[in-house]
């Protein structure tokens, strides 16, 4: 399976109002998955963390969900997406950039995480039988 071996960020500022988040993203692949050049959606997010960090979860699809849990006060969002595949190389490497507002995150110290997931297009799917029911007594 396709393996995430490094991920940075950088943040700063583009205005007055509006802010970047860059996130880069080095995928690995087995000889398989070269030789079958199967397709992976990669997808990069943006985690702001300032006191203590909220509870998240990764959805079936790669994506993040925030769960209700904690001060609920930290910023998340995507910074990209996208579909990829090894083209011949076992290593490649992938950017992605977003201007918008963070909203009024710098109050205090403030702390952003790059957080990164990949998953095959070929992923299983679940799929739930009919209840049934015993009666031991």
């Amino acid at each position: 399976m396709a393996n995430i071996s490094n991920v940075s960020l950088r943040v700063g500022r583009v205005s007055s109002a509006t802010e970047f988040a860059e996130i880069t993203i080095t995928v690995n692949w087995t000889s398989r998955e070269v030789s079958e050049n199967y397709w992976y959606i990669l997808r990069g997010f943006l985690v702001e963390r300032d006191d203590g960090r909220d509870f998240y979860d990764t959805l079936p699809d790669g994506n993040i969900h925030w769960l209700s849990i904690g001060n609920l006060d930290d910023f998340i969002g995507t910074v990209g997406s996208q579909w990829v595949r090894p083209n011949g190389a076992s290593t490649r490497t992938f950017t992605f950039r977003r201007n918008w507002n963070f909203g009024n995150q710098e109050a205090g110290s403030e702390e952003y995480l790059g957080v990164a997931t990949i998953m095959p297009e070929t992923r299983g799917d679940v799929r739930f039988s009919p209840e049934v029911s015993a009666n031991l007594g």
